[in-house]
């Protein structure tokens, strides 16, 4: 499956439905059990989580809160690249798919490197400075001085005009070597455009995989850890912990260092560092595109009320997540029968009202509505759009992996070549998850980040067992680790249409990409052993001796059977 996975012969979706059909055939495990894994606790969380994020789609909350960041920020290279990145950061925390983030932000993109890539229009500015040249002489025109003036704009003084209309020369006998240095500082000027384009070009993908690792459903492949862990804990009788509170201990604060590592990279990079560290004013262009960007910010008007009614939902939605179960103090699931309220349960309820909470403002007491539309108003969310934007594939996705690791568990696979890899035991704590997560970026680059999840979930969650290492300890940042596609077009969805944009090359993704990969893995690593340490305890091995007795005692007899 995994061959098939790597080579795309089949559609992955479609390779997904091969654990059904063969792991019954070959003896390993009933049908019913297989097929239980397709539908799980965190499928359902990326249904619902998934519903959400199109529903702030369909009213349009997402194109508002990108214009309005970037307007925040300005349009100095600089500035325009760090808006680009956070609008598209926190847009991705809450989408699982970078693919529809990226799909959103492209088009606001181009937009704005059409204004940047114009001329300046100089006519009502040259005629504003026309006008005054004729106040300060009286009214009278002074061609000389207008000429001179005009063209120190344009940054060629071509002829020096002198008050009485003399002149020492003119165009056809100026110096060739001042032709020659205008064609090179054009040059420079178009390549330095080129190099600012391919920059802003590859925030967006790279800020759509960093903004993932912040929440819990911010990629597939958190998700797709989050179903593992759970049932390695289960098999042990205890709770993994790991919810979408505490989720953010680690993630949300190693996604910000790496978005403001990646600002700094992308500049040096891109713009240079005597333009990310200079202080010049807005240029021509740079108003333009400001302009632009407040212009089609103001058509938008003001909020709709589905748009009031979306960000409501959401709100509630996250407020929801974080305190369900904060872990530090009791949460309100405390209120219900214990296990039996997930972060899923709180996204259900929020999708649910989205079917239901009307797009329009109803007509109850003094709220009142449009006459000319008596009849009853559409709901913020209708099953068509769900059906026609959701990607199915991934749930599929997601219950192969999960019953391939189920199957790998309940044979001792997963065991086997956890012991196989016991030579990792030798090495500090510290530097093997360095190597692990080191690997699963390389995977990632040529793979995608959830089949590299699916694949490496269960046998480290085997090799955590086999040493005695708290299995959230190594599993965690290589599933971080599997979202930093950064070099390759063929990682996410993301990157693919980033490249597909056609202003970036490949050698340019890896020139970046590479780059960013060392200083993101190293980011994930220090939060690891950090504050990650001490919110989990990671520095302990979770399940009891006799638990950890029996896994050890499956692995020994596979491997004598071997």
């Amino acid at each position: 499956m995994a061959i098939y996975w790597f080579t795309d012969a089949l559609p992955m979706a479609v390779t997904s439905l091969l654990p059904v059909a063969l792991l019954p055939l070959l003896g390993v495990q009933p049908s019913k059990e297989v097929c239980q894994n397709y539908i799980k606790d965190v499928s359902m969380l990326q249904l619902t989580g998934f519903t959400v994020a199109l529903a702030i789609e369909k009213c349009g909350l997402h194109t508002r809160i990108a214009l309005k960041t970037l307007l925040i920020f300005g349009t100095k290279p600089r500035w325009l690249m760090l808006g680009f990145l956070l609008s598209t950061w926190f847009l991705a925390m809450w989408m699982s798919m970078s693919g529809p983030t990226v799909a959103m932000m492209l088009p606001i993109l181009e937009a704005v490197l059409k204004k940047l890539d114009s001329k300046p229009d100089l006519e009502e500015e040259d005629d504003d400075i026309a006008t005054n040249t004729k106040s300060v002489t009286g009214g009278k025109d002074n061609e000389a001085f207008e000429l001179r003036v005009k063209e120190e704009m344009n940054g060629k003084v071509k002829q020096e005009a002198q008050p009485h209309g003399n002149s020492h020369h003119t165009l056809d006998t100026l110096p060739k070597v001042e032709h020659q240095d205008d064609d090179d500082a054009a040059k420079a000027k178009l390549h330095d455009q080129k190099e600012m384009e391919k920059g802003l070009t590859l925030c967006i993908a790279y800020a759509a995989n960093i903004g993932g690792l912040s929440t819990l459903t911010g990629h597939a492949a958190n998700l797709i850890f989050k179903a593992n862990l759970d049932d390695l804990y289960e098999q042990h009788g205890q709770e993994a912990g790991v919810t979408f509170a505490t989720w953010l201990i680690v993630g949300f604060p190693c996604s910000v260092i790496c978005l403001v590592l990646a600002w700094i990279w992308m500049q040096f990079l891109f713009l240079g560092w005597r333009q990310t560290l200079s202080l010049q004013k807005d240029n021509t262009n740079d108003k333009a595109a400001k302009k632009m960007l407040r212009k089609e910010y103001e058509n938008l008007g003001p909020m709709s009320f589905a748009q009031k009614a979306v960000l409501g939902h959401f709100v509630v939605l996250v407020i929801l997540w974080l305190t369900r179960d904060p872990r530090f103090i009791d949460g309100w699931a405390w209120f219900f029968k214990k296990g039996f309220v997930s972060d899923a349960t709180s996204a259900s309820l929020v999708a649910l009202s989205l079917f239901i909470f009307p797009s329009e403002r109803p007509r109850l007491l003094c709220c009142k509505r449009n006459r000319e539309n008596p009849g009853p108003v559409p709901a913020l969310m209708d099953w068509d759009t769900v059906h026609r934007k959701m990607s199915w594939f991934v749930l599929i996705f997601m219950g192969a992996g999960l019953a391939m690791a189920d199957a790998c568990q309940k044979t001792g696979l997963s065991y086997w070549i956890g012991y196989q890899m016991g030579g990792l035991s030798s090495l500090p704590p510290w530097l093997m998850v360095f190597i692990i997560s080191v690997g699963s970026t390389l995977i990632t680059d040529v793979i995608s980040n959830t089949a590299t999840c699916t694949m490496l979930m269960p046998i480290l969650a085997g090799l955590a067992v086999s040493l005695k290492v708290n299995p959230i300890y190594i599993m965690w940042p290589a599933a971080m680790c599997t979202n930093l596609a950064f070099m390759l077009p063929v990682a996410t969805c993301g990157t693919a249409m980033v490249f597909a944009f056609g202003r970036v090359t490949v050698m340019d993704m890896v020139r970046a990409g590479a780059g960013l990969n060392v200083i993101c893995v190293l980011v994930i690593t220090f939060g690891m052993n950090t504050w990650g340490k001490a919110a989990f305890n990671l520095g302990e091995f979770p399940f009891d001796m006799l638990n950890a007795t029996i896994a050890n005692t499956s692995t020994v007899t596979m491997v004598t059977t071997y």
